[in-house]
């Protein structure tokens, strides 16, 4: 067991010769906080029956609306410079697809349309990534929907309803803010 004085002077030791400097405030000035947030935009697969509407006549083209939130916060839409949009896209289909993807504001206009992304058939890992500058695309604060239309290539043979093969689509977008203190 160890004696009360040792113990007594070890700390008497650290006390002494820990180091001591005012803080510097001012040093905050001109600082530029930099974070960086990820998040999934959207996710799904598809399979050659759901190219077929009602009838059994084969729709070359779906697309769906998502909302999307993510300049409701005034911190984010007031600091945001940049984006990056990235896509990973599994293509079992024997034909090229094509997909559309467009921010829309509150009343369904297209604010930002992005390059068509179009991946050959049996691409089973294709990855795309596009960046928005928010100083020369301020428009695109104003999305409040994502719509992401998929385009099968038009061959002129009739896809088989019963085929299993997929195409998933996952996407996200990476937020760069840069605020001052």
């Amino acid at each position: 067991m160890k004696s009360p004085t040792k113990i007594s002077l070890i700390i008497c030791f650290f006390v002494f010769s820990s180091c001591y400097e005012s803080l510097d405030f001012n040093q905050l000035k001109g600082h530029v906080s930099k974070p960086v947030f990820s998040s999934a935009l959207t996710y799904y697969t598809v399979v050659p029956a759901q190219f077929f509407n009602a009838a059994g006549i084969q729709q070359n083209s779906i697309s769906d609306i998502t909302q999307f939130k993510g300049f409701e916060n005034s911190y984010i839409k007031d600091n945001l410079v940049k984006i990056d949009f990235n896509a990973e896209i599994k293509n079992g289909f024997d034909r090229e697809v094509t997909i559309l993807v467009d921010f829309l504001n509150k009343n369904d206009a297209v604010v930002y349309s992005f390059t068509p992304i179009i991946v050959e058939g049996g691409n089973l890992n294709f990855t795309f990534l596009e960046e928005i500058e928010i100083a020369l695309n301020k428009n695109i604060l104003n999305t409040t929907k994502v719509r992401i239309s998929t385009e099968i290539e038009n061959t002129g043979t009739q896809m088989n309803p019963a085929d299993t093969r997929e195409f998933v689509f996952k996407s996200s977008v990476t937020l760069f803010i840069e605020s001052s203190i």
